[in-house]
Order: C-alpha cells, then sequence, then structure tokens
C-alpha cells in the first residue's frame, strides 16, 4: 500500500512539472493539474473490469450493444466500452489503451442518465490514445463507441458468404475494441496538489528517518 501511496504522489508530481514546465519557481504550487485517475476510484463499475483494473497487462474489449431484431442490423452491430462513476466528476482528459482501435466516439451521461456524443475521433494509428476535450464535463458515465478496428476486414471476410449474389451473415462484422485500459482525468484543485506535494514529503522524511536508524 505504501508503495503504491509513493507512485501516486511521484505521478502527481510528474504531472505538475510536465504541466507548467522545468522553469517553474521553487515553492510555487500549481494552481492546477491533472487530477487522480477517475477510472481506479472505488465503486468504479464498467462492462469488462479489465479496462478498468490498473493493469495495462490485462486485456478487455468492447461489448456489442443489444441485438436488434433485424438480422443484417444486427451482424453490423456496434461495440462499446462503459464506464460508471459512483458520483459526479468533471472530466476534461481521456487515456485509451488499444492496439486494434481506428475509429470512435466519446459518449457522456447527462444528469437523467441520458447519453450524448461529445467527441469524434478518426485515424487513430498509436496504440496510447490521449484525448483532450474541449471543455470540462460533468458527469457520472462515459462510454466508448467503436467505430472501427485494424480487425474489421478480417471479420467480414470471416462472417459473410456470397451466394448466388445473396449476401448470408454467420456472425458480426465490426471487431471489438482491444482494450487494456481506459483513464479519465480531470483538473486537480490547488488543495490536491498541496496535499499530494505534503504527502510526498512526509514520505521522503519516513524513509530518511528509516535509513538513519538502518545505519544506526
Amino acid at each position: 500500500m505504501k508503495l503504491q501511496s509513493t507512485f501516486a504522489y511521484l505521478f502527481l508530481a510528474f504531472s505538475i512539472v510536465s504541466f507548467y514546465g522545468c522553469t517553474t519557481v521553487p515553492g510555487f504550487i500549481a494552481d492546477q493539474t491533472w487530477s487522480e485517475n477517475y477510472a481506479l476510484m472505488a465503486g468504479v463499475q464498467a462492462n469488462d473490469p479489465a479496462i478498468v483494473d490498473g493493469d495495462l497487462k490485462t486485456i478487455g474489449q468492447s461489448q456489442y450493444v443489444e441485438a436488434s431484431s433485424d438480422v443484417i442490423q444486427s451482424h453490423h452491430a456496434s461495440s462499446e466500452s462503459v464506464i460508471l462513476l459512483p458520483v459526479p466528476k468533471s472530466i476534461h482528459r481521456v487515456v485509451l489503451h488499444s492496439s486494434n482501435m481506428e475509429a470512435f466516439d466519446i459518449w457522456v451521461a447527462d444528469n437523467q442518465g441520458r447519453w450524448g456524443r461529445i467527441k469524434e475521433i478518426k485515424s487513430i494509428t498509436q496504440k496510447v490514445i490521449d484525448v483532450r476535450l474541449n471543455r470540462a464535463v460533468r458527469t457520472t458515465g462515459v462510454k466508448i463507441r467503436i467505430r472501427r478496428t485494424s480487425d474489421d476486414a478480417e471479420l467480414r471476410q470471416k462472417n459473410i458468404q456470397r451466394i448466388r449474389g445473396w449476401r448470408i451473415y454467420s456472425g458480426h462484422v465490426r471487431a471489438p475494441a482491444k482494450i487494456s485500459e481506459i483513464e479519465l482525468y480531470g483538473f486537480a484543485s490547488k488543495r490536491d496538489v498541496e496535499d499530494a506535494q505534503n504527502a510526498l514529503s512526509q514520505e521522503e522524511t519516513d524513509e530518511k528517518e528509516l535509513d538513519e536508524l538502518l545505519e544506526f
């Protein structure tokens, strides 16, 4: 637990330096920097727990939307990754770790639980997608709707056959996204930064005292 806390404080301190640059005046406390990863809060729910377990080695995937009564529409169904927060948070940054996503939309839930699209991302080539929203959005739910993956063509070839000019579907034609983690961030308050700095300072003091005792 102590090691995890130390990593958390080091991450926040690193974020402060990255956000304000190396010319920050000593003793100056930043007004804003990135918050903790809200997706790792206690009480968070996801339609695949692997995408919010904090472990990049575990691979989850987006889930298909409920099937339609129309067979063709059902086979063309999109897939989604949904994260529900226990309390409302202001989200300004979404980071996704995926090996096959090429295009997706970001949706958020309003205070009545209705979903609305706020961002469309196209032509992805990197495996870590860092999205900054135009404005902070206060919400209890974030949904990633997959529009295209690099595995779609292979799946279509497998599940579509042409017989006498007819297309015969045997399964989905849009592949789910492979996602190892989705991270959600807002802006930390000045007090959050001060608390993190104080806690980090205390950690360093405790380690120094332990070193002195061992030397003695």
